[in-house]
């Protein structure tokens, strides 16, 4: 991670950002994104998630999970660990205004510019389409993993799509080529990229039914294909995600996977 990972020269100037995190993870995924989007230089620790957690990074987060952020202003400040990608998002989002979101400004003096309402406008579409997608889709990315392949496993795509042309695609009319008309990538593919992306190439008909790549990039979903193929492809996107590394060591596990995330 020669490019954003923490160098002498970075060491030497503040903030300092550390990052225990996991490549194969897509919520560590949404923060990777939002950093290097971001243009911060931070420092990776790399974590085993097929082993116990050692005692020490228990003690950063009790749950056991990835990512952990850990964030110093200056030599004399301390350090704010972070937990749980959509709070760290947030947190860096609201230190740093970029393209990501939109920038809203008032006056306890004065009633909301048009401007002003805009971007709130703005703001409440992103908010409400990535709650759309992680309520309606991503539950069913698991619900597929722990189900048969054939016929359960079918079903499941047949869902995804059916909500994905219903949910999604009339929210990313105005996708152009990003969310809401936006030249660059927004907090709304930070949080959502890692998990479309896993979708898609999980679909080799070992993990996921291969149809359903074809189908989420089909004719049937103009707007989510054409949006969904930009994203999956993005430098902030692709520079931690290996396919043709992490797929085949999700197929070694993926036993385990149907064990956890099996369909009652």
């Amino acid at each position: 991670m020669s490019d954003t990972s923490t160098t002498t020269e970075a060491k030497a100037q503040f903030p300092m950002i550390k990052m225990y995190t996991n490549h194969g993870c897509g919520w560590c995924h949404r923060v990777h994104i939002t950093l290097k989007e971001l243009s911060l230089p931070y420092e990776e620790v790399l974590i085993d998630l097929d082993n116990p957690r050692p005692e020490w990074f228990l003690k950063l987060n009790p749950r056991g999970l990835v990512p952990i952020f850990e964030y110093t202003l200056s030599a004399s400040s301390p350090t704010i660990t972070l937990t749980e990608s959509a709070a760290i998002v947030s947190f860096l989002t609201d230190l740093y205004p970029s393209h990501l979101l939109p920038s809203i400004t008032t006056s306890e003096a004065a009633p909301p510019s048009s401007d002003a309402i805009s971007a709130a406008h703005l703001k409440y579409r992103m908010t409400f389409f990535t709650d759309t997608y992680f309520t309606k889709i991503n539950p069913l990315m698991f619900k597929l993993v722990g189900s048969d392949q054939g016929d359960p496993q079918a079903k499941i795509v047949d869902e995804i799509i059916s909500l994905l042309e219903k949910e999604i695609e009339p929210l990313l009319v105005d996708a152009a080529p990003f969310f809401g008309g936006s030249q660059k990538i927004t907090v709304v593919e930070a949080m959502t990229t890692p998990f479309t992306l896993r979708l898609h190439d999980f679909s080799n008909d070992k993990i996921f039914p291969a149809s359903l790549a074809e189908r989420m990039t089909g004719p049937t979903l103009p707007n989510f294909s054409r949006w969904v193929k930009l994203c999956m492809t993005h430098p902030s996107v692709t520079y931690v995600w290996d396919k043709e590394y992490f797929v085949p060591r999700i197929i070694e596990r993926l036993p385990l996977a149907k064990k956890k995330y099996a369909v009652k």
